[in-house]
This record gives structure tokens, sequence and C-alpha cells, in this order.
């Protein structure tokens, strides 16, 4: 997997694997974030893979698109810490097996540059009707976020979890802010990203392909460039007591949010205390909490690496909060006394090895697996990191379960339950 400088701040790794037919593409630039940006870096992805000047409507751009053997084009953003990535992928059959010799890659890469240097606008602005469109389905989205009601606990705990940090503010950003938003300062937002944002790009491809790096280094080459690289790594600072807030909805279910906070945890033990924790089948969470005593719906556990932080979101009756929350914590008193098996370690192994071996079986899996190696800082494979996984001890695990906080909870209660509790 060869990298190099395309120029400045502007990284390019090309992987080779003979088994796909088809080409990968993907351009990530890395921003910082704040609560002013982070509805335009929401807008963006829809925007610049709408239309362009070249192909100044959705229309013209799914026609190019569906004449190039139906390639795609696509975006979407992702937060990282405190800072977040915008990713455009472009995905086309390989020019080796077109039906008619057509270079197909050529026209891909044509397209992709021209959308992200030459978007679809005119005096500084973005052109309608594409940027008011695209804007409504922000402004819909962020309306929509709130009928899911496990995703909105998760907010307001990561909301808590990271006060005054970055980390808080949610993927699509706050509705005033989104509201606000002009053609033109989504325009300069995008431009100075240009200018600024650390770009890494990755191609997939069956065998080299040395124009597309060519071809990448002209396109952005005439850019004046002041790249400015984000920390991803932002672990949060630990609360001096533990932050309890509630709000009641109508929910069917009420929504218990605790988070934990860390120092420093090894990638490879880290993956090991996740996974007995609440990732494998039998995990400590999911066996204790709603098999054995029945005390949730459901029991999930997510990790944010970067900001040093578990999640652990359960859906529970509002009247077991307290016995979830001991509950909850004495799975973590386990995990420290190393009151595990010897089976549920090798488990979490497996999942691994599986989910490595699994990420290698498409284009876009593969590509993302070397972007995250790169963007965590950690040049190991999978198989090193499976093999780092193997000499993780019962003492590794429960020492880093001991640096376990616990930090916030939020619960988000049921109203219809409220108000039984009122009449009793």
């Amino acid at each position: 997997m060869p990298e190099t400088m395309l120029g400045n701040g502007i990284r390019y790794t090309e992987i080779h694997d003979p088994k796909f037919r088809s080409c990968l593409l993907t351009l990530q630039f890395h921003i910082p974030r704040d609560r002013i940006s982070a509805p335009v870096h929401a807008l963006l992805p829809d925007i610049l893979t709408a239309s362009s000047a070249e192909f100044p409507s959705v229309n013209a751009m799914t026609l190019q698109l569906e004449s190039l053997y139906a390639a795609d084009f696509i975006a979407k953003l992702s937060l990282c810490g405190d800072a977040a990535v915008i990713d455009f992928t472009a995905s086309w059959l390989d020019d080796a097996y077109t039906l008619n010799g057509e270079q197909i890659t050529e026209s891909v890469l044509q397209l992709v540059t021209g959308a992200l240097l030459h978007p679809n606008a005119e005096n500084g602005a973005f052109c309608d009707p594409v940027f008011r469109i695209c804007k409504q389905n922000l402004l819909d989205d962020i309306d929509c976020e709130q009928n899911d009601k496990r995703s909105y606990a998760l907010r307001q705990a990561a909301a808590l979890t990271f006060s005054g940090e970055p980390a808080a503010i949610p993927a699509h950003g706050f509705r005033p802010e989104a509201e606000q938003i002009t053609a033109a300062q989504a325009y300069a937002v995008w431009q100075n990203i240009l200018r600024t944002a650390f770009i890494e790009i990755a191609a997939v491809t069956p065998a080299p392909k040395p124009q597309i790096a060519a071809l990448l280094q002209v396109r952005f080459g005439s850019l004046n460039r002041q790249p400015v690289q984000v920390r991803f790594e932002a672990p949060s600072p630990i609360q001096p007591e533990i932050r309890i807030e509630s709000e009641i909805m109508p929910v069917g279910q009420t929504k218990l949010v605790l988070t934990y906070k860390y120092e420093n945890i090894r990638r490879e033990v880290m993956l090991m205390l996740c996974s007995i924790l609440g990732w494998i089948a039998d995990s400590l969470l999911f066996t204790n909490l709603r098999e054995r005593c029945g005390l949730c719906y459901y029991c999930l556990l997510s990790h944010a690496a970067f900001k040093h932080t578990l999640f652990i979101d359960i859906g529970i009756d509002a009247a077991n909060t307290d016995a979830v929350r001991k509950a909850v914590a004495a799975q973590i008193h386990a995990l420290q006394a190393g009151d595990f098996t010897d089976d549920m370690m090798q488990k979490a192994i497996l999942r691994y090895a599986f989910q490595a071996a699994a990420a290698s079986d498409t284009i876009s899996d593969l590509a993302m697996q070397q972007m995250l190696r790169l963007r965590r800082g950690d040049p190991r494979s999978p198989q090193e990191i499976t093999d780092a996984m193997q000499k993780v001890t019962r003492a590794d695990i429960a020492e880093a379960a001991k640096q376990l906080q616990p930090d916030t909870v939020f619960v988000l209660r049921a109203e219809q339950e409220e108000a039984e509790a009122d009449d009793i």
C-alpha cells in the first residue's frame, strides 16, 4: 500500500486487490468543529454530490453517473473526537471490464474533482434550487432526529458528558444555526475547507493505476493551501462529580444512558474489555441485566475511542432505574476483579478477527480499514491487532477496568410511567 504526498497536506494511498472488478476512490477532509460551522458541514456532502458547474442539476449529475456504467458518487459526515471528517467516495467499473473498452476511470475522476473544485456556484454562493432543497433536507433531518428516542437520549447524554467541548455538538448541528445558513456562507466554508483541511485520499483498484494520483496531483495542485492538521485524539476530562440529568417525553419506554471515562488504555486491551462487557453474545451486561435479572429491554455498549469514553444505553421501566445503575456498576466491578471466563476472552478475539476478515470482502470496507488505521495513528494490520489481543491477560483487562470512572447519567423518562407513578 504505497503512500505519497500529492501536495501540501494531501496524502494518497493506493491499494491493489485483483479479486475486485471495480475501483473506489475516497477523499476525506479533516476539519475542526464549532457550533456555527457544524450544520454547514452536515449540508456540504449533499450539495457537493448533487450537482456541479459542469452538471448543474441533480438530473444532469445522475444521468452522467448512469452513463459511466452506473458509477456512484456519495458523501457523508463522520464525527471523530472533537473534529469531523467529510468523506467523498466514488466507485466505478474497472476499465478492463467495460463492453467496448471505454475508459471510465478518467471520466469519474473528472466528475469528482469537478464537483469538489468547481461546484455549482455563482458569484461566491451555491446556486438554487439545489442549495435550497439541501438546506430544507437538513432542517427536516434535525426535526426528525427527535423521533428516534434512543438516538435522542444518546445525543443528550453526549451533550452532558462533553459539555463545553466540540464533541457535544450533534452531527447535524442545532436548528437555530441551521436556519441561518446562507448559500454564500456555505460556499465560503467549503472554500476554507479546500484551503485548510488535511486531505486523506485512498484508491482501491484491481491493478496499479498511476493516472489517478497524477490527475489528483494536477487538479489539487492548483489550490492555494495552508493546511491545518486537526487532532482526533481528544480525551474528555473526567468530571469531579457524577452529573445526573433527566427529561420527560412521550416515549414507549424509559431510556437510561450511563457514560464512563478513562485516561489511557491500549487498543487491544480496550477491544477485549468492551467485548467482554457488552459486545459479545454472552457479555456481562447482556447476560446479567437482561437475561438473568430481566431489568431491561435492551442493553448496548458503544465506545467513543477518541474521547476515551464508553456509553451504555439501556431501555428500562422507570421504576428499575436505580437497580439498573447498581447492576451496571456490579458488572464494571466484575471486570475490575477479573471475574469473567477464558471462553469470553477467546470470543472477544474471535469477534474482532471475524470482523477484520470481513472488512476485506468489499472494496469500500477495505478502503475504510486503511483510512481508520491512518486516522488512529496505529499502523498495525488487523492480524497484528489480533495477535496483540492474544497476548492480553486477565490482569491487563482488570487493571484497565479500574480506570473506568462513572461520569454522566441521563434518563429519558416515559411520560406515561411518570403519570402512573404520581397516581400511586
